[in-house]
């Protein structure tokens, strides 16, 4: 069975993994779409493609709720990880996550130093071994756009509302500023957003909402374009210092609602973050995001500083279950959906051309 594809920056991670912690590896067993498969990650950008129904979303989901369960544990929260899994995938019934139903589901991985693993079928705690690290608490920018809805949403609609906690959770940051904002050169990594919305984001708390002003103009997040609040919301959370190093960043589907062309700032940006020490996890289906990332990758190439490093997985679904094969090139992932449908436009293309259409 082919599972892995041997990537080139392999030797690269002993360096950077001492610098700041990231999530080393993920194995999913029986878990939703996945009958067995384990992920090794890179501390830098990790993408994830593959077509609708593979668990993209679910992988970054697995590693975010484990996360935020170690985070929320030392933090000396009384949250129950099996209640924060519960709400991340907007699940009561344990028995849905299994992928056969005469097994238990299991996941486990390695955070930094620290192993975890979580088995639903004894609907178990967390197991941890000892550490001394405390865990940064894990950002997650959901695919739908919710700075535009932020009133009552953490008060009233919380217990009504039929939301993931992923979007509790990111409200809770961009409608707070942290005591500690130290995040690296904020003005630095704020520069390719600030070029595609150049206004000031803000919230008002008074009303539950949020609005960008430029000069004397103050418009309602409802009436600013939907790409533009995608874009604010990153710029938003580094303003507030939640992405400085040691941080994971999930962001799902980042080219909804973003125009193709915003996307090289957007890259940009996240690039930016990765360097300054942010594991990142990205799941697309968008050729532009790939390609994006790929040449500014690329064009790192030969410069003086340390390039960042990326892995892409692409998901398939095989036997009933679903595998994965990665490497550090997107171009030479088999098989690739995003690649290949390109390449059957591109041939119907040339077909209509030949036949004068």
């Amino acid at each position: 069975m082919r599972q892995k594809t041997v990537s080139t920056t392999e030797e690269g991670i002993n360096k950077e993994e001492q610098v700041h912690p990231y999530h080393k590896r993920l194995t999913l067993t029986n878990f939703t779409a996945f009958a067995v498969l384990t992920f090794e990650f890179v501390p830098g950008i990790n993408v994830l493609i593959g077509e609708n129904g593979v668990g993209k979303t679910h992988v970054m989901k697995a590693l975010y709720a484990l996360q935020m369960a170690m985070h929320l544990r030392i933090s000396r929260y009384n949250a129950s990880p099996m209640t924060i899994l519960r709400e991340i995938y907007n699940v009561n019934d344990a028995p849905i996550y299994l992928h056969a139903q005469s097994e238990p589901a299991t996941i486990r991985g390695e955070f930094n130093n620290t192993q975890w693993a979580f088995n639903f079928k004894s609907d178990g705690d967390l197991g941890f071994n000892t550490t001394t690290h405390d865990p940064t608490r894990p950002i997650f920018i959901p695919a739908i756009e919710m700075m535009a809805h932020t009133r009552n949403m953490l008060g009233i609609m919380r217990g009504y509302a039929d939301f993931n906690r992923t979007c509790f959770d990111f409200l809770e940051l961009v409608t707070a500023i942290p005591s500690d904002r130290s995040t690296p050169s904020p003005s630095t990594l704020l520069k390719p957003l600030k070029a595609l919305v150049p206004g000031e984001v803000q919230y008002a708390e008074e009303e539950g909402r949020f609005y960008l002003t430029e000069g004397e103009k103050r418009l309602p997040f409802a009436l600013v374009a939907e790409g533009a609040r995608k874009v604010a919301a990153l710029s938003r959370l580094i303003e507030g210092g939640w992405l400085k190093p040691g941080t994971v960043l999930f962001w799902d589907e980042p080219e909804v609602n973003i125009n193709p062309k915003w996307m090289d700032e957007t890259i940009e940006t996240l690039v930016l973050l990765a360097k300054s020490g942010v594991q990142i996890f990205l799941a697309t289906h968008s050729y532009v995001v790939l390609k994006e990332l790929d040449l500014i990758l690329r064009e790192q190439k030969g410069k003086r500083v340390a390039p960042v490093m990326a892995r892409f997985f692409s998901l398939y679904r095989e036997d009933g279950t679903s595998k994965a094969v990665w490497g550090d090139d997107f171009a030479t992932l088999e098989p690739n959906p995003i690649l290949d449908h390109y390449d059957a436009m591109m041939a119907r293309d040339w077909r209509l051309r030949d036949e004068g259409k």
